[in-house]
């Protein structure tokens, strides 16, 4: 840090008089946008300026010592180097890379941009071009990069917690924290509050999503100027339990993931939290609680309503000891609520998420597009065909896929050679261009970003590869549909293993062309037919299985088996426990224009299901999907017993085959060109 920032930060620490012939010397400074601003002009001027903590840096060891304007050393520009400190949470180390700009410009200066990796993945040593992570094209645009290690990755210590604010969040303050110490070519402006404030960006897709809303949440200094997150989290307890089912199979690959991509490094509660969750079918409140603490949704609303210094354990898993034993002996298991939920601020954010993506929905990023928007900050949510569920059972994209063979095949020299650029972009707004025409304007008031993002203000919703709309806001229910089967008849759909093939509910087809885009609602009553055997279970098992000596001898296994009282058993007779997966599904009059099916093949809407547990009711907002639809096509409700996204959660009542449903399901039919609600009169009965 160069004497004049540090003067203008620290002054009311160490009086006037210490600083003033310093200041006379060192001139004017760095500011925002490339333009410096000299201390005489910043608001207040004969006022103490306000005070921020000054936080202790431990000792770093870096590579290459950093280029200095202020010595006039190292600028020629273009170097990388390493650099690793102690955390100052718990000591373990903190390892990132310094990219520094191709050119140094100790005039006007340099943002900063922070550059986070995906979950088991670690920081890049050598400049990379990825949409998601654009370190070279960072570099040769003036912008100093620093790509992290994130905890438990890479080289950095700890064990992973998935960006709890105790941890990670911390470490992550500290990174900034360094850079404003050590490299003296950043660019600073004036905050609201008067003070010269770093100009910071953030970019990184999935894990380096959550990166930057750990980071905007929790720096008590509010440094985050724009942030640039790809397919990441809103709650972690919503992407991994939502509705009370278990994600099982996300569950189970994050957890092999995890470990094998951190050297075993998953913290021991983590890991008991994905695994036992899948095994058991219920994921406990306490584990819901500390997920839901690393995200956007803490500090914009906590939803789980935590409180500071509530500390759950695991006393809650039924398969901890063995768990245990497959811990690494760093980290713990359990947790406390040290950091109350940030104060969030304006914040300019260009967010990208993918509709197939079954980890982190649409859904996910609509809620941190509603609450930041609402903020002030400049917000835009666009959309790609690209995301988690290349990772995931997927018949769909083999359907998506044959569908986007026209666009894709100019694309498939550099597909073969693994650059996924080509999925990533909405219409023709392209990712990685997008990322610098941001950065650009909002970090040095250079160009417009919107001569890149040509969707404006307006949410880009991607329908297939090359094909979006712009929508002026995101519809959630629209065009309602009252569900009722064949001839009027009750809808009966099948639950567990019986509903492998899905239920169809005939909703309407529509007469012209069309665009199915936003968030469906459902509001329906599920029924239990065979309820009035529901005491077969007391009857026939509770003796046998539950009793005071069998429970006495064989307690540890036959609790979680049947007889828990906090969570649901793992197999019962017959009880209440149904779930349903709702879908809106397709049956298209063509799947290539054209070329008409020989037979009607229903499709799941981008792969999207929410579940439905537990009789009763049930109000709920469906997983966001985007699709164009054509004369001729025909939409259903699915109701799946089971679904690959939740391998292993299902209903577990043996004999709970069949589940009344009735309601309704409004869907987001819009016209051709996204602009307005689809007329009443394009929209069919039922052909089938």
């Amino acid at each position: 840090m160069t004497c004049d920032s540090f003067a203008r930060r620290w002054w009311p620490l160490f009086g006037a008089a210490v600083f003033s012939c310093s200041l006379a010397a060192c001139g004017g400074g760095g500011g925002g946008g490339g333009a410096g601003t000299p201390r005489e002009e910043l608001p207040g001027e004969g006022e103490p300026p306000p005070v921020r903590e000054v936080r202790p840096l431990p000792t770093s060891h870096a590579a290459l010592p950093a280029a200095s304007c202020e010595a006039g050393t190292d600028l020629d520009g273009g170097r990388s180097y390493r650099v690793e400190m102690p955390s100052r949470v718990d000591g373990a180390a903190i390892v990132f890379q310094v990219f520094e700009p191709r050119t140094l410009d100790c005039t006007t200066r340099h943002p900063l941009i922070l550059e986070g990796h995906g979950f088991a993945g670690s920081r890049q040593t050598t400049a990379g071009s990825s949409f998601s992570g654009p370190v070279a094209q960072l570099v040769e645009a003036g912008y100093a990069v620093i790509s992290i290690d994130q905890r438990g990755h890479g080289e950095s210590g700890g064990t992973v917690r998935v960006m709890t604010p105790d941890f990670e969040g911390q470490d992550l303050i500290q990174i900034v924290d360094w850079a404003e110490a050590h490299l003296d070519y950043l660019a600073y402006a004036p905050d609201d509050d008067g003070l010269d404030n770093l100009r910071l960006g953030s970019v990184g897709a999935s894990y380096g999503g959550g990166f930057q809303y750990t980071l905007y949440s929790m720096d008590p200094d509010r440094r985050l100027d724009a942030m640039v997150p790809h397919i990441t989290w809103n709650d972690l307890s919503y992407s991994l339990s939502p509705g009370d089912a278990v994600k099982s199979y996300w569950g189970l690959f994050l957890s092999a993931a995890g470990d094998l991509g951190s050297g075993l490094s998953m913290d021991p509660l983590l890991r008991a939290t994905l695994v036992e969750a899948a095994v058991s079918n219920v994921m406990p409140d306490s584990a819901q609680d500390f997920l839901s603490y690393s995200g956007l949704a803490y500090s914009c609303g906590n939803p789980r309503d935590l409180t500071l210094l509530s500390a759950p354990g695991t006393g809650d898993y039924a398969l901890d000891p063995l768990l245990q034993l497959l811990a690494p002996l760093t980290g713990g298991g359990r947790y406390v609520v040290s950091q109350p939920p940030g104060e969030l601020y304006p914040v300019d954010v260009l967010m990208f998420q993918g509709f197939r993506d079954s980890l982190f929905t649409f859904n996910e990023a609509y809620r941190n597009y509603q609450c930041l928007s609402a903020l002030g900050g400049d917000v835009r949510l666009l959309t790609y065909p690209f995301g988690h569920h290349y990772f995931s059972p997927n018949v769909g994209f083999v359907l998506e896929t044959v569908q986007g063979l026209p666009t894709l095949l100019g694309e498939l020299p550099d597909l073969a050679q693994g650059n996924l650029d080509a999925f990533a972009g909405c219409g023709g707004v392209d990712a990685t261009a997008a990322t610098l025409a941001w950065f650009d304007e909002k970090l040095r008031s250079k160009g417009s970003a919107d001569d890149v993002i040509t969707s404006g203000r307006d949410v880009c919703l991607t329908m297939t590869y090359g094909d979006a709309v712009t929508v002026p806001e995101v519809t959630v229910g629209g065009q309602p549909f009252a569900l009722a089967g064949p001839a009027g008849l009750p809808v009966t759909a099948l639950s567990g293993a019986a509903g492998a093939l899905p239920t169809l509910v005939p909703l309407g087809s529509v007469t012209e062309e069309a665009v199915l885009a936003g968030i469906p609602t459902l509001s329906v009553t599920l029924t239990d037919p065979l309820a009035m055997l529901n005491p077969l279970e007391e009857v026939l098992l509770d003796p046998l299985l539950c009793n005071d000596v069998i429970r006495g001898l064989l307690g540890p296994l036959v609790d979680p088996l049947r007889c828990s009282q906090t969570t649901p058993p793992l197999l019962v007779l017959k009880g209440d426990d149904v779930i349903l997966f709702a879908g809106i599904g397709i049956i298209r009059a063509e799947l290539i224009p054209g070329v008409p099916l020989p037979l009607p093949v229903p499709e799941l809407i981008d792969e999207q299901v929410y579940p439905l547990r537990g009789i009763g009711t049930h109000e709920v907002m469906l997983e966001g999907i985007a699709e164009r639809l054509h004369p001729g096509d025909q939409l259903f409700l699915m109701l799946y017993g089971v679904h690959p996204t939740f391998v292993g959660t299902f209903s577990r009542d043996l004999l709970t085959i069949t589940v009344g449903v009735e309601g309704e399901v409004k869907v987001p039919l819009l016209t051709a060109d996204g602009r307005a609600a689809l007329p009443v009169s394009a929209i069919g009965a039922p052909l089938l």
